[in-house]
């Protein structure tokens, strides 16, 4: 019997045309599969938890595959790690029962958009967030948030090539936490149409600056269209954070740097 394997997998996602492997695009599924296949000899097909767009990062990204034979899980890790290109590196690798999926498996997946207020942002912060202005209005950002948790129909914050047909998502929050100038938007979600985020995001920052109105975020989950709602904000400020899985899916063996 084939023996099913989970990996934890981060991910500076600039370079790369999102994580599902493309045809004529560099992604991070491609890279992770030549890895493990110069690894181990033959070729494998990782299967993702969830899509990220391109020049989406991941700090928690989920995927598993199968080998029809046990190998090492410290060697999984160090050895994927040693041919993948220093933006990508695998941090865990467990041995799971043949039944887990990353995707199916899923409860739920978070998501955080990082924001940093002011005139001007350092270099070093300007890879992974977006600046805004100094006079935006967290209060109000609050108050929009807290249209956001339940199933809706988010039609409005959908990228085309999404799954339009199903629109409906359950969040199970949506919060802003903030530090000084570094402010993050934090989603959890047992599912994100295509350009979700990223569209509930630029929508929530024209809150926070006075152009649009706190009612209007729960207008905008009446399955209006696309045009009705805010601008997708940049996809450098974007990070799938985590997976969620249920108790049931505790590795049977773990290797985590």
């Amino acid at each position: 019997m084939d023996t099913t394997y989970r990996l934890i997998i981060s991910y500076r996602g600039t370079a790369y045309a999102g994580w599902q492997r493309q045809r004529n695009a560099s992604t991070v599924q491609q890279c992770v599969e030549t890895s493990l296949s110069q690894l181990l000899g033959h070729d494998i097909v990782v299967h993702g938890a969830g899509r990220t767009d391109a020049g989406v990062h991941a700090r928690g990204q989920v995927a598993h595959f199968s080998l029809p034979q046990r190998f090492p899980l410290r060697g999984l890790v160090h050895g994927g790690n040693h041919r993948l290109p220093g933006d990508i590196r695998l941090l865990a690798a467990h041995r799971m029962s043949a039944s887990f999926h990353a995707r199916k498996s899923a409860l739920a997946k978070e998501y955080r958009y990082r924001l940093v207020v002011g005139r001007e942002i350092s270099p070093l912060d300007a890879p992974y967030s977006l600046r805004v202005a100094p006079d935006i209005d967290a209060a109000a950002i609050r108050r929009a948030l807290t249209s956001l948790p339940g199933r809706h129909d988010f039609t409005a914050f959908a990228l085309a090539g999404g799954s339009h047909g199903q629109p409906f998502r359950r969040l199970l929050s949506a919060q802003l936490h903030t530090r000084g100038r570094q402010w993050e938007l934090r989603f959890v979600g047992d599912g994100f149409l295509r350009g979700m985020v990223r569209s509930m995001v630029g929508t929530l920052i024209e809150v926070g600056m006075g152009r649009r109105t706190v009612e209007s975020m729960e207008d905008l989950l009446r399955g209006r269209p696309r045009q009705m709602a805010g601008p997708t904000a940049a996809a450098w400020g974007l990070e799938m954070h985590q997976v969620f899985y249920g108790r049931r899916w505790q590795p049977l063996a773990a290797y985590d740097t």
